[in-house]
């Protein structure tokens, strides 16, 4: 959505610090903030035009924690390194460095792969299984959007526990 617009308003102190808290909390700028209440309002109302549904079957967090990747199937265990940007309880958002080799998440013959990462708060390593659903190759990174196909019980209630 096109930002083309500046918006200046009064609000009481308590709900400034408020609104402030919840950005913070969320990782968010305060003007970022703003527009997500102010468009789920709208939303809930169906006054906001052009907006599209969500297609996501979970609404996903966003995050920033160092992640493990290995390409399963490939017989050895070669750990990669990688960020995981945003979680759902049905996939994850990882940004890889361009250093790490393409073949971990195009090759059509491995296209499952695990990922480890600790989520904020937790001691106890998350390891999930997913496959990749969307790969965008940047400067700076690969960015895949992965949805997950297999994980032990223990890493899946450990990752409903955060996200619910």
């Amino acid at each position: 959505m096109r930002k083309d617009s500046l918006v200046c308003f009064r609000l009481s102190k308590n709900m400034r610090e408020s609104l402030a808290k919840v950005a913070q909390e969320d990782k968010r700028s305060l003007s970022s903030m703003i527009e997500i209440v102010l468009s789920h309002y709208l939303k809930e109302r169906k006054a906001l035009k052009g907006v599209k549904k969500e297609k996501r079957q979970y609404p996903r967090k966003a995050v920033s924690v160092p992640a493990f990747i290995n390409q399963c199937g490939s017989g050895e265990t070669k750990l990669h390194t990688g960020s995981v940007t945003n979680i759902s309880l049905g996939g994850v958002h990882v940004s890889i460095p361009q250093d790490v080799p393409d073949e971990i998440l195009v090759d059509p013959d491995k296209t499952k792969f695990e990922i480890i990462f600790t989520l904020p708060n937790e001691s106890r390593p998350i390891r999930l299984t997913c496959e990749p659903r969307r790969v965008v190759d940047s400067k700076e990174a690969l960015h895949v959007g992965a949805s997950f196909v297999d994980a032990d019980f223990n890493s899946y209630k450990a990752l409903h526990t955060y996200l619910t």
